[in-house]
């Protein structure tokens, strides 16, 4: 291979585009910082269609059936989200030496993030609602990345949060993104990272870009594996999760609903098993229905009603000396889908459903790979001066909640760090 004498200097080098890696850049940028942005994906518009969804899409084994479900484009995996949210553990992080106060007060102010209103819940939505309160169920709205005031009735995917819009901001503030750069290693100075190295589409030439401050924002799958090739060892060496979910949906004759902003109310039933609805807009209902071989159930979309169960599985498996990750879900995480899908049946048949059927068991997204206070300090620096790492790989795993809002707020933590630096 040979290396290629482009090389330039930066005040930050932002790996991956999702949402850690597009706050910062957005946040440095506003300083007048130089950041360079390198995301493995392309930079195609985002469309929600069967083809614009088959262009970003990845999927990556985390256990010998599962896989985790990811997007390679501008702005990373919010491309595909649904925009639920949870508040970010801020005691958690307080435990950690992490305080995220500040930052969740700011983000507050800034990304909208509310309860779905009423107005705009569908009735499927409402009655698998009804179903689960009327058998005492704690059925509450969930929060939403969602811009309401926008919404007309059609534009279920413009409204939503994505990281890409803080892109658009960083690269307005003088920010630069490199699309289909595959970053393969860090480069350093004795103990200090100086830069990385990266190749560009399907062409061998090696790249190189130097910074003050290196920030893998790659993913939870990703960052690892980054770490790994850059000589930082004991990456993944106390596993991670990956919240396994499963769905039910049923026909209920005579219901006629518009279309749902899918997740937007759902349940605990304790703390290893959650309920959230699955009433989806039209257009992933019917990806939905292709996916799991129905497809004579798309014609009849506003009758279908859905739920999802999601449970917590403890932390483990290993990432291979190959690069591949490995996990198994044992009897007894299977004895929780069992518990939350006879709840899930129950609530679903009393809304009269019929014609029940289970999806495919996904991965509900692996994150906790890395540590924190044992892979990277309460700065999130790693053992090499000016390496950070900042995505879904550092979220504790003692409390599981929707990611995004909380990756949001960490990245803001970070910048603040750094600026102040």
């Amino acid at each position: 291979m040979k290396y290629s004498n482009n090389e330039e200097q930066f005040d930050a080098i932002v790996v991956g585009s999702g949402t850690c890696g597009a706050t910062l850049a957005r946040e440095l940028s506003a300083q007048n910082k130089k950041v360079l942005i390198l995301e493995r994906g392309g930079n195609a518009p985002l469309k929600e269609s069967l083809m614009g969804y088959a262009k970003i899409s990845n999927e990556i084994k985390v256990t010998d059936k599962l896989k985790d479900l990811r997007a390679f484009t501008t702005g990373g995996t919010t491309a595909m989200y649904l925009a639920v949210a949870d508040p970010p553990p801020l005691e958690t992080f307080q435990n950690l030496g992490i305080n995220l106060t500040k930052d969740f007060a700011q983000v507050q102010k800034e990304i909208p993030i509310a309860e779905i209103k009423d107005g705009l819940i569908g009735k499927q939505a409402k009655r698998l609602g009804e179903s689960a309160r009327q058998l005492g169920y704690d059925w509450k709205k969930k929060l939403m990345m969602i811009d309401q005031s926008r919404f007309n009735q059609k534009n279920y995917y413009e409204v939503k949060w994505k990281a890409r819009s803080y892109i658009e901001e960083a690269l307005k503030n003088g920010a630069k993104l490199t699309n289909q750069a595959m970053v393969e290693k860090v480069i350093y100075k004795g103990n200090k990272a100086i830069g990385v190295e990266y190749t560009l589409g399907k062409k061998k030439k090696i790249y190189k870009a130097y910074g003050e401050k290196i920030i893998l924002s790659a993913g939870s799958l990703a960052t690892p594996i980054i770490l790994k090739n850059s000589g930082v060892k004991n990456v993944v060496d106390h596993g991670f999760y990956i919240n396994p979910s499963i769905g039910l949906i049923g026909s209920v004759p005579g219901l006629s609903s518009g279309e749902n902003f899918c997740g937007c109310m759902g349940s605990k039933i304790n703390d290893e098993i959650e309920l959230l609805d699955a009433n989806f807009h039209r257009f992933l209902f019917n990806v939905g229905m292709m996916v799991s071989a129905k497809p004579l159930r798309i014609p009849s979309y506003s009758k279908h009603i859905g739920i999802t169960v999601k449970v917590n599985e403890p932390v483990g498996g290993q990432l291979t000396e190959n690069g591949k990750y490995i996990k198994n879900l044992t009897e007894e995480d299977h004895r929780k889908l069992n518990k939350g899908l006879e709840t899930a049946n129950e609530i679903l048949k009393n809304t009269g459903a019929r014609k029940i059927f289970k999806t495919s068991l996904i991965s509900g997204g692996a994150l906790g790979t890395i540590k924190i206070n044992r892979h990277i300090d309460e700065n999130l620096q790693t053992e090499y001066n000016n390496l950070y790492v900042c995505d879904g790989s550092v979220l504790p795993d003692n409390d599981r909640v929707t990611p995004t809002l909380t990756l949001v707020c960490l990245a803001k933590y970070l910048s603040r760090h750094l600026i102040a630096s």
